[in-house]
């Protein structure tokens, strides 16, 4: 059995579409508030920090939303867990504290064991509030609110890091995924708030790069590969997701009607997430020269974003950490299961079904009359149950439905057939044959006899064997003549 979207499905049921709005609600601990997954989209890890009760680790698996492991930090009055990042090859969880000023390092093939190995402890200035890693593999960068800035090694995590101060101290941290820069928010008010880039050279080592004004207290900060982006959130006022193209691009603004956190987005730029401290996220389309904005109010305190992609770069998965609940929020890409082709008699109706599963909320039928090489919108046709009228003329159109959503890229079900069959035409009534005996039948039975064989010599033994009872009885009358 399974739960979902508070509606317990039993074994054997028929297949039935999800509402609108399904997702699934995995239960954490006090105030979640960072989410990472393992680069294979197997696991994934929170951390809670512990507002009226503990601060802790946890792991999921991401097939059954099993809870395979936990950490305990203590007190959340004591320990103020901040990020959580798992590094590039998936062998080790890090995670920040802003209190006490530290960062720990696990092993993660034994959190997913359930063990509670001993972490490397790396003692900092105080203040790390994120984390992000060097695509590359070699580095995991950390924000603080206070200088300096901090570039650790994977391969050793007790190594000395490298550093560098910014102007201001820094909430969040990104890298690109060529490993040339790192992008840091500088918490100010505008028009001191925005992006300081850290290039990074071949060696690794460290220097200031250009800044970039984008808003009032940024907060979160996204590289995106695809558009060369960095996406800036600003907390302040107005509330906003800033855009630009490093170095020094024009900055695109659009306004966010939430009170916006952390922020992340697809590799190929078409999507964008902002999480809302205010409740719910807000999903950018970019995919347009005019991007479009959703708020999906779901989830209350939703301070991180995390999103998993294909092989494509298209957005399978969206995470969300719910403070207000002590959830972490699932949002899965819809599948879209087609009912099947339809075959009905002329004047019949047909009707056409799906099953959609996980996170839509709209659908819309559509029609192909040529094969699917274009489709047009089925008018009131938004549910899982489409009927239509089975005329002659309709045979051969394909039918489908397009399932979208504010997070996910729409996904089109498979088309199907409608083929309608003909009404048979009836055979003519035959008129009545009428028999004189000794002339010539002028009319055709109904077995289609040659009349001029129903009379004299040879035609007669012809007529015996299709013309039927008529000319059965015309044959012994003229033997009695």
């Amino acid at each position: 059995m399974a739960l979902s979207a508070g509606v317990l499905l039993m074994a054997g049921e028929p297949a039935a579409a999800d509402p609108p709005e399904t997702y699934d609600a995995v239960p954490a601990g006090d105030y979640p508030i960072d989410v990472d997954t393992t680069p294979d989209g197997a696991h994934f890890f929170v951390i809670d920090r512990g507002d009226g009760g503990e601060a802790d680790l946890r792991v999921y698996d991401t097939t059954t939303f099993d809870e395979l492991g936990r950490i305990v930090f203590g007190p959340g009055a004591s320990f103020n867990p901040t990020a959580v990042q798992v590094s590039p090859d998936g062998s080790q969880v890090w995670v920040s504290f802003y209190n006490p000023g530290q960062i720990l390092v696990y092993p993660t093939a034994d959190l997913i064991a359930g063990a509670s190995p001993a972490p490397v402890v790396i003692t900092g200035g105080g203040g790390f509030v994120d984390l992000t890693d060097d695509p590359a593999g070699g580095y995991i960068y950390a924000a603080t609110l206070f200088n300096p800035q901090y570039q650790f090694f994977t391969a050793d995590p007790t190594a000395p890091p490298r550093t560098i101060g910014l102007p201001i101290g820094s909430r969040g941290v990104a890298a690109r995924s060529d490993g040339g820069a790192v992008y840091f928010t500088q918490f100010a008010a505008a028009p001191a708030g925005g992006v300081q880039t850290v290039d990074v050279a071949a060696d690794g080592s460290l220097s200031l790069g250009a800044f970039t004004a984008t808003g009032d207290l940024p907060w979160g900060v996204a590289y995106l590969e695809g558009p060369d982006r960095v996406l800036s959130s600003n907390s302040g006022s107005p509330t906003s997701l800033s855009g630009f193209t490093p170095p020094g691009g024009a900055v695109d603004t659009q306004p966010i009607a939430c009170g916006p956190r952390l922020v992340d987005g697809t590799p190929d730029g078409a999507r964008a997430y902002v999480a809302c401290l205010t409740g719910g996220l807000v999903a950018l389309d970019y995919s347009s020269d005019a991007p479009t904005g959703a708020l999906v109010q779901i989830g209350d305190n939703v301070e991180s974003v995390e999103v998993a992609v294909d092989a494509d770069g298209a957005a399978q998965r969206v995470y969300a950490t719910s403070g207000g609940s002590g959830e972490v929020l699932v949002f899965t890409r819809p599948t879209v299961t087609p009912g099947g082709g339809q075959t009905v008699a002329e004047g019949a109706p047909a009707t056409f079904t799906v099953v959609v599963d996980d996170f839509w909320q709209q659908l819309q039928w559509q029609v192909s009359a040529d094969g699917g090489t274009t489709w047009t919108d089925v008018p009131d046709a938004q549910t899982e149950t489409l009927r239509v009228d089975g005329a002659l003329a309709a045979s051969g159109s394909l039918y489908r439905v397009v399932a979208t959503s504010a997070l996910f890229d729409p996904v089109v079900g498979a088309p199907m057939l409608l083929t309608v069959t003909a009404t048979p035409t009836p055979s003519p009534t035959p008129e009545p044959c009428p028999v004189v005996p000794g002339e010539q039948v002028t009319c055709l039975p109904a077995t289609g006899a040659d009349p001029a064989a129903l009379v004299g010599g040879a035609g007669l033994g012809a007529g015996l064997l299709v013309a039927g009872l008529a000319v059965i009885t015309l044959r012994a009358r003229r033997r009695a003549l």
